[in-house]
């Protein structure tokens, strides 16, 4: 559900970026790079962060995040609609929905519940063991942390 700015993608493409050391995300942006039909570039962001030096470390493992052509950041529900419009404009049109009072509410609050819990929901045991469960689970972690600084991405 953020909406800030940051540098536009290089390539010109809306760049979505995920968490490329979750098992579970990387699954889930091959679904992403088949609806944006190769008019949305779909990276990890441990490789690509650096590329949006506003868009925060944090902030980026919590939710999916995709940057417009213009430097627009948008997380969450929001994000896929988003990926959809880019992807199938006709589709996207009936996506205008997710922008009703209400609507846009549940589906941000539905992202947001299984984004925080999505370790939990999907098993932990067989994705977590290079520490990126750590950001959800910070009182159980048994990896070291996920780096806190941009700096610490290529160094791991």
């Amino acid at each position: 559900m953020t909406r800030n700015r940051t540098r536009p993608p290089q390539d010109g493409i809306p760049t979505i970026l995920y968490d490329g050391e979750c098992r579970l995300c990387c699954a889930q942006a091959e679904t992403a790079r088949k609806l944006g039909r190769n008019r949305v570039a779909v990276k990890p962001l441990q490789n690509n962060l650096n590329a949006f030096p506003n868009l925060e470390l944090e902030e980026a493992l919590r939710e999916m995040k995709l940057i417009d052509t213009d430097g627009r950041i948008y997380g969450g529900a929001e994000s896929i609609v988003r990926l959809i419009t880019y992807g199938h404009p006709l589709i996207g049109k009936l996506l205008k929905l997710y922008y009703l009072p209400g609507l846009r509410w549940l589906a941000d609050q539905s992202y947001a519940w299984v984004a925080k819990n999505r370790y939990r929901l999907f098993g932990r045991a067989d994705l977590c063991d290079d520490g990126s469960c750590a950001v959800h689970f910070p009182d159980q972690a048994k990896a070291p942390e996920p780096p806190k600084r941009r700096s610490e991405l290529r160094e791991r």
